[in-house]
């Protein structure tokens, strides 16, 4: 692992102010913040480290954002209770997907790790409820920016 990551895992770790984050759950955990929880869970045992989780930024919204080995990851969540209306991951049309990635650039200015690589994931989940079972599907590199230049 390149020394920027290190650094920026142990800034994120022991000084928490250099990542926004948003809790939306006010009383009750909604279906969504289940299935990010279930995320970050999921890319834990998978052996992720996890830097931030709902970074809040007026350009966009970033889920999940995890370092697994040189790379971030940059890592929208969707959870759905079925497939009536299609999968989760097709939910993430090109404008979700441009948000996403304004979000990523601010992240990685904020943080001064702008030249390490980055990927941008959907983990697609299915569950009817908080507390049940849930069908997790991670799509690695689901969608690149649409200029190469976009990122750095």
């Amino acid at each position: 692992m390149n020394s920027f990551l290190r650094r920026l895992i142990f800034r994120i770790i022991f000084f928490r102010p250099f990542t926004l984050t948003f809790d939306r759950c006010l009383v009750h955990e909604s279906l969504g913040l289940y299935g990010e929880r279930l995320a970050a869970r999921y890319l834990l045992k998978q052996g992720y480290y996890l830097t931030a989780q709902r970074f809040l930024d007026r350009l966009g919204e970033i889920d999940l954002i995890a370092v697994d080995q040189d790379t971030i990851v940059f890592v929208e969540v969707k959870t759905r209770s079925r497939l009536k209306n299609g999968t989760p991951a097709e939910s993430v049309d090109i404008i979700k997907q441009a948000r996403i990635v304004r979000a990523a650039k601010r992240y990685l200015i904020q943080n001064h790790v702008t030249n390490c690589p980055t990927r941008f994931d959907i983990i697609a989940i299915i569950c009817s409820r908080p507390g049940t079972n849930a069908e997790i599907k991670h799509y690695k590199h689901a969608f690149e920016p649409r200029a190469s230049f976009e990122i750095f």
